[in-house]
């Protein structure tokens, strides 16, 4: 069978038989062509579909890796590929599927970067006190670094979450699953004063002034209207941008920086998989190869003979 009209037929089946959206149909569609025009520059013809091989599938994937292709789009070009043979040998187009014994790529894990303390404490310096704006913006900050928490969790919050919290938030993670998270300091103050800009209430608020208030969204983008996870990833995104040149400029920046300055201070790696809600340790791991890398940077500054 003539590869381009397997991959036509392929095309209609996505459509017909799976119901899968215009995206992603475009998206094999794309990885499939891509495949085709290799084919066809190696052997200066499009061969037909039986005659493909394993080291076909191969080849091409090692020119994806040397044009630079990263780890999502190699996974979703394996997948293309799998998908498209394994509707050939279904339907009996083909004897052999060629991507049967093809590994698939691992998804490497990428160190996140690290925002420094000192670049943690310059930017918390910069909301200024003038109006409600810069409070809030101010108690956002300190809340996602001084806890750790995902941007949901934290968008997600009512202030009856606080008023019953003392110095511990019950905060609901994925999967509906709850944890514990400690909440003082810096982050505590930063969100009161933000409460008694917010609703015009005195320097000594706390839990017990906000009672009336314990139906409104912790954070806003008013005084009552719940504050969107896009408005607090530009907020981050403002302040972060003057203090660090890290690439990543988001709020799980700071849920990263959280992390690593408690390994890095000395905390044990099962209570920080506990404060970030972490199901397997593995991925808590990731933040002591920061950790790590950090003290390898140290000792070769530092040490005479390193």
């Amino acid at each position: 069978m003539n590869l381009d009209g397997a991959i036509e037929k392929f095309e209609r089946y996505l459509s017909a038989e799976r119901g899968l959206s215009a995206n992603t149909i475009r998206a094999y569609v794309t990885d499939l062509a891509q495949f085709t025009a290799y084919l066809e520059s190696t052997s200066g013809e499009i061969p037909d579909a039986p005659s493909i091989t394993l080291s076909d599938v191969r080849g091409f994937l090692r020119q994806q890796i040397k044009r630079g292709l990263n780890d999502s789009s190699m996974l979703r070009k394996v997948s293309s590929l799998r998908a498209f043979f394994g509707y050939l040998v279904n339907r009996h187009e083909i004897p052999v599927d060629p991507t049967l014994h093809l590994s698939r790529p691992r998804k490497r894990s990428r160190i996140p970067p690290v925002i420094s303390e000192q670049s943690i404490k310059e930017m918390m310096n910069i909301p200024e006190d003038s109006d409600l704006t810069g409070y809030r913006d101010r108690a956002i900050l300190e809340f996602l670094y001084g806890t750790g928490v995902r941007l949901s969790e934290m968008v997600a919050l009512n202030i009856s979450s606080f008023i019953e919290a003392g110095e511990v938030l019950r905060i609901k993670g994925k999967g509906n699953k709850e944890r514990l998270v400690p909440w003082s300091g810096k982050a505590r103050s930063a969100f009161f004063e933000y409460q008694a800009k917010r609703f015009g209430l005195g320097k000594n608020t706390d839990e017990n002034s906000l009672g009336k208030y314990a139906a409104y969204p912790a954070f806003s983008a008013g005084h009552r209207r719940r504050i969107s996870p896009r408005t607090v990833q530009r907020i981050v995104e403002k302040y972060l941008r003057r203090v660090s040149m890290a690439t990543s400029q988001s709020p799980h920046s700071l849920r990263h920086a959280f992390a690593t300055h408690l390994l890095d201070n000395g905390a044990d790696l099962r209570a920080v998989q506990e404060l970030l809600g972490h199901e397997s340790l593995s991925t808590t791991q990731i933040y002591t190869h920061v950790s790590a890398k950090r003290l390898k940077d140290i000792y070769r500054k530092t040490h005479p003979r390193s």
